[in-house]
Formats: structure tokens, C-alpha cells, sequence
């Protein structure tokens, strides 16, 4: 159901759509294929962005370009995680491998 949304039922679908996400369907094949109807698919997907656009904390580290790193590369650091991004990494990869942290 869409009502209230619990933290089980958040899971849940935040799994769902991360798994929709990196099977190449459509929105609309993967729910047919799961007997979910797409417009619930759609409803959580919408409901789950405005849920996690919450802020993190982003620290801006000096970056010394005679390190052996990368010329371009960035560093995305959360918690004990740091993501090390290269240059020229598409940015569509980039928002799937956000959205997959966020599950």
C-alpha cells in the first residue's frame, strides 16, 4: 500500500528501485515483471527522492596534483567511505552509485 510509509516498507522499496535501476528495464517492464503496478513504481520512486535530498556533511580537502592521484579526480568522503571519482566519470553512473549508497 502507499500509505504511511514505515521504515520496513522504505527499505523495501528503496531496494526495489535501486534493483530497477541497475536491470536496464524500464520502470514500467520491471514493475509488470514484479506484478507491481508502474504507478506505484513511480509513486515511491517520487516519494523516496524527496526523502533523500537530505544534506550531508562534505569536507573540502587540499588536493596536491604531484600525489600520484589522478589529474581531474575528485574524492567524495562519508563517514569512514571515501569514494575516489576519476575524471571523466559519466554522471549518470555517478547519481546510480549516489542513489545505491543511499539504500
Amino acid at each position: 500500500t502507499i500509505g504511511r510509509m514505515t521504515k520496513t516498507a522504505e527499505s523495501k522499496w528503496r531496494s526495489l528501485i535501486a534493483e530497477q535501476e541497475r536491470s536496464g528495464l524500464t520502470a514500467r517492464a520491471f514493475a509488470e515483471s514484479r506484478g507491481i503496478t508502474p504507478t506505484t513504481l513511480y509513486w515511491w520512486r517520487s516519494r523516496l527522492r524527496q526523502r533523500g535530498a537530505a544534506l550531508v556533511p562534505v569536507t573540502v580537502v587540499a588536493h596536491d596534483e604531484g600525489a600520484g592521484k589522478e589529474s581531474g579526480a575528485f574524492e567524495l568522503e562519508f563517514g569512514e567511505m571515501t569514494l575516489r571519482i576519476p575524471r571523466g566519470f559519466a554522471e549518470t553512473d555517478l547519481r546510480r552509485l549516489l542513489q545505491a549508497l543511499r539504500c
